[in-house]
């Protein structure tokens, strides 16, 4: 039929894998509507080349079911019609070679000798989300500039952040987790280990003009 050699062409071509739309049956996407020219088209390869139904197969999904026919001038090749509820959602074509089609994780593979396999997808499992790690505050300190302050939190063992302020404002977090951690602001350096104890100095003038 014309509307089936559509099918054929742009989602289930004869030897080649499908991924068709998809429906709100999970299923097969539905075809397009014949129109009354291709209807009469049909009807006339419908004559020139008879259609045989040879069996109707339950799919994976306990859904959808494939009715199986023998197609061609010598009935050598198979066709599946893929159904579900009473609607139509495609044709897979196999000569020669095996047809697949898949839609929303359902699978189905027409053989040339008309056996129809299908399987369903397992859906995989969403992965857990992590705990958020909690900051406990551990200390407040004034830093070596005499003007900003590290406050240290304890998220776990060995885990360990400080956020550093200047004139209220926040410049920087520095995260220690198993190993210690570096920040430097105008000379000003600061060292978070990872038990916690924050370290800091200030370069000398000279070597920080010189660095710059």
């Amino acid at each position: 039929m014309r509307a089936r050699r559509t099918l054929r062409t742009t989602l289930v071509a004869a030897g080649a894998t499908a991924v068709l739309a998809g429906s709100a049956s999970g299923a097969f996407a539905a075809a397009a509507p014949q129109s009354a020219p291709a209807a009469h088209a049909a009807a006339h390869h419908h004559c020139k080349d008879k259609r045989v139904l040879v069996k109707t197969v339950r799919l994976a999904d306990k859904v959808s079911v494939a009715k199986v026919y023998k197609t061609g001038k010598h009935h050598q090749h198979f066709e599946a019609e893929i159904w579900a509820k009473g609607a139509k959602f495609g044709t897979l074509v196999a000569k020669g070679k095996p047809a697949h089609g898949e839609n929303n994780g359902l699978h189905v593979t027409l053989r040339p000798n008309g056996e129809v396999t299908s399987w369903v997808e397992r859906a995989k499992p969403k992965p857990k989300p992590q705990p958020v790690a909690q900051r406990i505050l551990v200390s407040v300190s004034t830093l070596a500039d005499d003007t900003s302050t590290g406050k240290v939190y304890r998220l776990g063992p060995h885990h360990y952040e400080a956020d550093i302020y200047a004139h209220g404002h926040k410049l920087d977090t520095l995260a220690a987790k198993g190993r210690a951690a570096h920040g430097e602001n105008n000379g000003l350096h600061v060292v978070l280990k990872p038990d916690g104890k924050l370290v800091s100095w200030v370069e000398d003038a000279s070597d920080h003009a010189q660095n710059r």
